[in-house]
C-alpha cells in the first residue's frame, strides 16, 4: 500500500505512520480510558460540559480506535485514498449510502448537543407533519393551521410531535444516536476479537485450529440473545449489557470468514515470497495478510452493524431494553398506541429513519468491498 503521495510531495512510509499512530493511540486510549474508569468508580473527571454515560464512554474508545486504524492510514495515504473515493463514486447508491451515514452520525453525536430538546408540552401533543393533517380534535391545540375541521402540520414541528409534545425531529436525533452507539461499539468489539481469532486459526493451523474453531462453534450454539435474556435478570435493563453481550457473543462469524480467507492466501506467491525474503510472523500478518483480507472484515462490519442497528430496535420495540432512551425501536412502540393509525407518523418516522440505515449500511458493505478488493 506504500506510494508515492503526489498531492502533498513526500513519500507515505507504512512504518512512519503505524510507529506514530501507535504512540498517539496509546496515549490518547490512556487517557480516555482512565476518564472512564474515574466514571465508572463514582468520581467523574469534569472535562466536557455535559455528562457520558458509560455507552458514551465506550463509543469515544471506540471512535478513537476507528480514527487509529481506519481514518489515520487513509488520511496520511491521501493517493490511495484518492483512488477509493474514485472507485466508490462510480456507485451513486453506495455514494448516497456514505453520504447519509455520515451525516447520520453527525446528526446523531452532535445534534442533540447543538440543537438541545425543547420541554415537552402536553398541549402540543399530536401535532401532525409538515404537508399533512389530522382532525382538529386529535391534537389538544393545533400549532398549523385550521382549515375545515382539520389541523396541518408546521414549520414549528415539521415531522410532528408524539402524545407527549415531543419533536419528532429531536427524538429521531436522539435516536440515531442510540443506533450508532449500539453498533458502532459492538462492531468494535467484534472486529478485533473476530479477526484476530481468524488469522491465529488460519495461519498457526494444527491443534490452536482446532481449538479454536470448536469454541466458535461452541459459542455460535448460544445465541447472543439468550444471554441477554438472562443476564437481564441478574443485571437489569440497559443499553450497555446490550452493547457488551452482542459484541463479545456475535464475532463467530467474522473469525470464520478471516480464518477461511486466509487459509486461502497463506500459500499464495506473494505470501511465499515473502517467506523467502526473510519476513517474520508479525510482518506478514501485518503488511501481507491484514491488506489482502480488509475488504472481507469490512464488509462483514457493515452486516454486522445493520444486524446490530435492528437487534437494538427490536430489543426496544419489546421494552427489554432501557427505557427512556429514545430509541427508534421504542418510538415506533409508543406510536402504536392511543390514536394509532390516525397518528402514523409517531412510528412511521422512526420505522422510515430504521429502515434507511439498515439499507445503508448493506449498499455501502457491498461497495466497499469492491473497491477494497485487492485483485482489483
Amino acid at each position: 500500500m506504500a506510494g508515492d503521495d503526489s498531492t502533498v510531495g513526500i513519500r507515505y512510509d507504512p512504518d512512519v505512520v503505524l510507529r506514530w499512530r501507535t504512540r498517539a493511540f496509546v496515549i490518547v486510549f490512556g487517557l480516555v480510558t482512565v476518564a472512564f474508569a474515574a466514571d465508572l468508580a463514582g468520581n467523574p473527571i469534569r472535562a466536557v460540559p455535559w455528562d457520558l454515560t458509560q455507552l458514551d464512554w465506550l463509543f469515544v474508545l471506540s471512535v478513537i480506535v476507528f480514527l487509529a486504524y481506519v481514518g489515520v492510514p487513509l488520511a496520511a495515504n491521501r493517493s490511495l485514498t484518492a483512488t477509493y473515493w474514485a472507485q466508490l463514486r462510480k456507485n451513486r447508491l453506495a455514494t448516497a449510502s456514505l453520504v447519509y451515514l455520515v451525516c447520520l452520525f453527525l446528526a446523531g453525536t452532535l445534534g442533540p448537543v447543538v440543537i438541545g430538546f425543547q420541554p415537552s408540552e402536553l398541549i402540543r401533543g399530536f401535532q401532525p407533519p409538515l404537508l399533512t393533517s389530522v382532525p382538529a380534535s386529535v391534537p389538544p391545540q393545533c400549532v398549523g393551521p385550521v382549515v375545515d375541521g382539520a389541523c396541518h402540520g408546521s414549520l414549528a414541528h415539521p415531522l410532528g410531535t408524539n402524545g407527549q409534545g415531543q419533536d419528532m425531529l429531536q427524538l429521531i436525533l436522539a435516536g440515531s444516536r442510540v443506533a450508532l452507539e449500539v453498533a458502532f461499539v459492538a462492531s468494535m468489539l467484534m472486529v478485533p476479537i473476530g479477526t484476530t481469532v481468524g488469522i491465529v486459526a488460519g495461519f498457526r493451523g494444527g491443534l490452536i485450529d482446532q481449538a479454536l474453531m470448536r469454541y466458535v462453534d461452541i459459542q455460535t450454539v448460544i445465541p447472543a440473545f439468550l444471554v441477554y435474556l438472562v443476564l437481564i435478570f441478574v443485571f437489569g435493563r440497559s443499553l450497555f449489557l446490550v452493547v457488551v453481550v452482542f459484541g463479545l457473543f456475535s464475532w463467530g462469524g467474522v473469525a470464520r470468514l478471516v480464518r477461511s480467507e486466509v487459509l486461502q492466501r497463506r500459500e499464495a506467491p506473494y505470501v511465499e515470497a515473502a517467506k523467502v525474503s526473510g519476513a517474520g510472523r508479525r510482518y506478514l500478518i501485518r503488511r501481507v495478510l491484514l491488506p489482502n483480507i480488509s475488504s472481507t472484515i469490512l464488509t462483514e462490519v457493515t452486516r454486522k452493524a445493520s444486524y446490530l442497528v435492528l437487534i437494538e430496535a427490536a430489543l426496544a420495540f419489546m421494552e427489554l431494553s432501557e427505557t427512556g432512551t429514545g430509541s427508534w425501536g421504542e418510538l415506533i412502540s409508543d406510536g402504536m398506541g392511543q390514536f394509532f393509525p390516525m397518528t402514523w407518523w409517531i412510528s412511521t418516522v422512526p420505522v422510515v429513519a430504521l429502515t434507511l440505515t439498515v439499507v445503508a449500511f448493506s449498499v455501502l458493505g457491498d461497495a466497499l468491498r469492491d473497491v477494497l478488493d485487492p485483485a482489483r
